[in-house]
């Protein structure tokens, strides 16, 4: 997204592959001071299907001076998920 005269800058962060890891990551920014914005690529009514159409449910953005710490706590969090 960008900039327009004082707006502020998002970046996608993290494409999540269910609402669960899109809330979890959301907290992991937040309790480090990131503000987080989820962005679900859900339709009402169509359950999952978008979900497999897309492969993703959602996308989390976050400002762009953030984008490198929350990038660094993300893959943290990643890779002790899967040790």
């Amino acid at each position: 997204m960008e900039d327009h005269s004082g707006d502020i800058e998002l970046v996608s962060i993290y494409k999540a592959p269910d609402e669960f890891m899109a809330k979890t990551i959301e907290s992991l920014l937040e309790s480090n001071s990131i503000k987080t914005i989820i962005k679900s690529y859900q339709v009402p009514m169509l359950d999952s299907i978008v979900t497999f159409i897309k492969g993703d449910w959602g996308e989390l953005f976050v400002r762009a001076e953030d984008n490198t710490k929350a990038l660094e706590l993300i893959k943290g969090f990643l890779s002790e998920k899967d040790e």
